[in-house]
């Protein structure tokens, strides 16, 4: 098995050719060390499911051939993430039998890797077959496509679908991009070498081959066109596309992309492009309609993007507009109270509050007149991500004021990413360059934002959470008792907060999270229901809506309550799983109770977690209802059990919240 495992390359492609290393050369080594009777290509990164080798070897030697393959996938998932249902089968065939028609057309069109391909080592020696080492893009496709002819010219090329080999996707293209990832300007000169060379050395008669190799070049235009318009290297792809002998390929597409195949033939690329942004906007837009939003950013770029920033003008948005809540509700407050009219305030809320003070500018998310404000305030406050598609304009300042200390991991510091875009690190990484400052909790979290999100520290405001600060207030007391009233708690109960998240792997689609309620109410009624209520809040992220009709005694559901800090107050105890809330309850230092019914496969596959929730959280790990009902019946021995751990989480997570966090960031962003 050759592992390719590409050095450092160097960046200009005339060095390259003069200097190469990288996958073929580490091939090409791999192959003169090889001493076997087959060698098989393997990327350092890929893997193979269970037996995929094994059928592939028993294929060659009972039909003595030379080229044997089988199914290809790729996936973003390491092998113990594994899933099938959403892996992307670049070949699904079944059987086993000549590499011919449908096999060969299917497995290569797509791509003529040398990856998941058994050859035999005399053979390669034989034919002095070697990977084009200057070209460091697409060398594969020389070396695959010449192997190919010459076994299928004695006819001992075979396939066998019995056998998955999987590639591997890099999600990471920032720190670690795959060779694919990285754009070089040589990138669609190299694939035109390729192809040409490739196309030469077919042999006479084999018209399957040239069509699988055909339809690729057909698709390298559809996937880079109109990137490589930079004329010698569209004047090739144009000259290849007419040498194709059936050129009926191109009407096998659809009408966007004949189109453009058909024009690049005729040397218009001016006008096939158009038909590239009808494709692109076709499918966004899922057909001809789709969501207001496509319409309103057009609109946007024509009304408003000329019109300048205002510099009194401050924008909020926490949690996509779901309430009026969290840190940046305590910052307009702040503002509010010590600048008065100074600033135009402007809030996202998508319904309406009763919470709101003083009279703000009120704006449905992603509305046109959104995107007017967004166009045109100076100050945008944000407690999660800020529009993708928003252009942050040079006198804007962007503060993220994020929405807890970490618990799971984050961005780069994860490996698998099970959540609905794949894209999340690139994503990320460019949203977060708009961010002028970014606020953290304590040092722990200021780590680790400056590794997970790639961020410069020096930008990092160590101020506390503003959110906090309500948790330090003189009138604390009088403000738990307004919202036990809002909410009906009855007096003679205390209250059980339980505060589930959202797992990564378990989603509908973007943003909106499954949940599964794992505590058994029936049981917690019966054992607790005379002196407690429970009182539920689960993430903005779950769209599942829980049915509580029969707990209407016992569950209070404030999920639809927008300020969670004003839940903590009128609690007496905190049951969370992998939630940050967890962090910010601490400064209140009453007990907690960590109920995580999942916990080996969340820590080990799911997402990852930042400490050792066995030693030092500041409480209780239970993974059944048994255990979390007998320790809150035994509350106050956990909690004389738990101190000494207790203060020294505060020491470490609580030591800069004081009340005063919003204070110290409005004085350094406003300046």
């Amino acid at each position: 098995i050759v592992y390719a495992n590409p050095e450092k390359e160097v960046e200009d492609w005339l060095f390259r050719r003069t200097i190469p290393f990288g996958v073929a050369t580490s091939r090409n080594i791999g192959i003169r060390k090889a001493t076997g009777k087959y060698i098989y290509f393997l990327d350092s990164d890929d893997y193979l499911l269970e037996d995929a080798l094994k059928p592939l070897v028993e294929l060659a030697e009972e039909k003595d051939a030379l080229f044997v393959t089988g199914n290809k996938a790729n996936s973003w998932f390491r092998p113990a993430s594994f899933d099938w249902e959403r892996a992307k089968k670049e070949s699904n065939l079944e059987g086993v039998g000549r590499l011919e028609g449908e096999f060969l057309e299917n497995r290569f069109s797509v791509n003529f890797s040398a990856q998941g391909i058994l050859l035999r080592r005399d053979f390669i020696l034989e034919k002095k077959l070697e990977f084009y080492r200057s070209n460091v893009f697409f060398s594969d496709i020389y070396f695959t496509v010449v192997a190919l002819s010459a076994a299928l010219s004695e006819g001992r090329a075979w396939f066998d679908g019995g056998s998955y080999y999987i590639w591997r996707q890099h999600n990471d293209p920032v720190h670690l991009p795959a060779l694919h990832q990285r754009e070089r300007k040589c990138r669609s000169f190299e694939y035109i070498h390729s192809y040409e060379y490739a196309d030469r050395m077919i042999q006479e008669g084999q018209t399957e081959l040239h069509h699988a190799l055909d339809r690729q070049l057909c698709n390298t235009i559809l996937d880079r066109f109109p990137d490589f318009l930079r004329g010698m290297t569209a004047n090739q792809f144009a000259e290849a596309l007419n040498q194709i002998t059936d050129k009926s390929i191109v009407n096998e597409y659809s009408f966007f992309n004949k189109h453009i195949l058909k024009l690049f033939m005729k040397k218009r690329y001016r006008s096939a492009i158009p038909f590239v942004a009808a494709r692109k906007f076709w499918r966004k837009k899922n057909g001809l309609f789709g969501s207001k939003i496509q319409y309103y950013r057009f609109l946007g770029k024509i009304l408003f993007d000329d019109f300048p920033v205002k510099k009194n003008w401050v924008f909020f948005e926490s949690f996509y507009g779901k309430g009026y809540a969290d840190s940046p509700k305590y910052l307009y407050e702040y503002l509010l109270e010590n600048y008065g009219n100074r600033y135009r305030y402007i809030w996202c809320l998508n319904q309406k509050s009763d919470m709101v003070q003083g009279n703000p500018k009120i704006v449905k998310r992603f509305s046109l007149r959104y995107i007017y404000y967004v166009t045109r305030c100076k100050y945008q406050i944000y407690n999660t991500r800020q529009p993708q598609w928003l252009e942050k304009r040079d006198d804007m300042v962007f503060l993220e004021t994020w929405h807890g200390t970490p618990l799971k991991k984050l961005v780069f510091d994860l490996d698998d990413i099970h959540a609905v875009s794949q894209n999340h690190k690139k994503v990320f990484y460019e949203q977060c360059g708009d961010w002028d400052y970014l606020i953290s909790a304590n040092p722990f979290s200021t780590d680790v934002f400056e590794r997970a999100f790639s961020f410069p520290r020096e930008r990092i405001l160590e101020s506390g959470y503003p959110r906090n600060d309500i948790l330090y207030s003189k009138n604390k007391d009088d403000i738990a008792k307004k919202v036990r009233n809002d909410l009906a708690i009855p007096e003679d109960k205390k209250v059980i907060l339980y505060v589930p998240t959202w797992r990564d792997n378990q989603y509908y689609g973007k943003g909106k999270y499954k949940f599964s309620m794992k505590l058994n109410l029936k049981m917690m009624m019966k054992e607790l229901g005379d002196e407690y209520v429970l009182l539920l809040r689960t993430h903005y992220y779950i769209a599942d809506q829980i049915n509580l009709k029969n707990y209407r005694d016992f569950v209070i559901n404030g999920s639809d309550y927008e300020d969670i800090s004003l839940l903590y107050l009128v609690s007496d105890l905190c049951i969370t799983d992998y939630s940050s809330a967890f962090f910010d309850y601490a400064n209140l230092k009453r007990p907690i109770l960590f109920y995580v019914y999942d916990y080996e496969d969340y820590k080990n596959e799911i997402r990852g977690l930042y400490i050792d929730m066995e030693k030092d959280l500041p409480g209780p790990v239970v993974q059944t209802n048994k255990e979390l009902i007998g320790a809150i019946k035994h509350l106050n021995k956990i909690s004389e059990e738990y101190q000494e751990r207790y203060d020294k989480f505060y020491k470490r997570f609580c030591n800069i919240d004081d009340g005063n966090a919003s204070k110290r960031v409005i004085e350094e962003v406003f300046k």
